[in-house]
This record gives C-alpha cells, structure tokens and sequence, in this order.
C-alpha cells in the first residue's frame, strides 16, 4: 500500500469510528430523555406480590400520593430507609408505598416482616420477577425512590437513601 491510500484509510477509519461514536451518544441521550419523559406520571408496569398476583398500574390506590422504592435487602441505605419510614407510619397515612425488588418472594416478604411494614394497608410490596423497574423507571441506583402526587404526575426522583422527613418534605412542598 502507498502512503496515499494509507492516509485515505487512516482518515476514513477515523471518521467512521467518530461517527459511531456520536451516533451512540445521540441515541443514548434520546433514549434517556424517552425514559424521563415516561416517568413524568406513572409508567405501565406489571409485578407479582408476595402472594405472587399480578399487580398493575391499576392496582393502584387512586387520590393518594404514591412512592415508588426500588430496594434490596443487603443494602444499608435500604434498610436505614425502611426503618424510618416504619417508626413515622403515622406521617403517612395519606401516601401509598410500593417497594419493589427483583430479589426472591422469601428475602422481600423477610424485609417486610423485619421493618414491621408488613400487612399495612398503604404498603405494598412486589417482586419483580423480569427486572423491568429499572429500565422503565429509569433506576441505575438503589435505593431509588420516585414520589408521585395524587394526579400520578412525578414529584420527585431520588437516588440513594431519603430518609422520612425527606420524603414529607418533598410531599409538603408540592401541596
């Protein structure tokens, strides 16, 4: 090969793979603003309770706020979560709880019981079983909390651990 046709392919090569490149950071950003579009009121979703019924978007209690948190029993921060949302029950008697984990029925259902979060009318716990939440509710983190208003429109998104008070705070200020 001549030193021409070496320059040709170098920069052929080099405009392809910065093509590619942003083609790939273009589609991601969309993908990602689709994702934070869907959120903005409660996507379709389908679980199974820990009696291993489906629940659905419809199982929803309506005209109550509604707190999606996506857990895992191993993690601290979770667990920190459910023990102060436990010890503050009283606070939110006008808030529907939806704690969703792709671990087994048993470990959840044992969480549950743990935190005394167990048989609460406003308190739901499912599993689920083909680890869509995280792709439909955009969670890359746990815990991951979404609070939604009485309309099912997004109030907040929150990565990590919010404790109780963090949680009334963003309800009260969207009253």
């Amino acid at each position: 090969m001549n030193r021409k046709t070496l320059k040709y392919l170098s920069i052929f090569i080099i405009v392809g793979l910065l093509s590619y490149l942003i083609y790939k950071v273009v589609s991601t950003i969309n993908y990602k603003n689709q994702v934070e579009q869907n959120i903005q009121t409660v996507p379709e979703f389908e679980f199974l309770t820990l009696n291993q019924k489906r629940f659905t978007n419809a199982n929803l209690k309506l005209n109550l706020n509604t707190i999606f948190i996506y857990f895992n029993s191993e993690c601290d921060f979770c667990q920190h979560e459910a023990q102060s949302i436990s010890d503050n029950l009283d606070s939110f008697k006008n808030v529907q709880f939806i704690f969703v984990s792709t671990e087994p029925i048993e470990i959840i259902k044992k969480i549950s019981e743990q935190y005394h979060l167990n048989n609460k009318q406003n308190i739901t716990f499912l599993y689920d079983s083909n680890s869509t939440f995280s792709s439909r509710f955009d969670a890359n983190s746990i815990p991951y909390l979404l609070i939604y208003d009485k309309n099912q429109k997004l109030i907040k998104k929150h990565k990590g651990q919010l404790n109780a008070k963090g949680i009334l705070r963003a309800l009260q200020q969207n009253d």
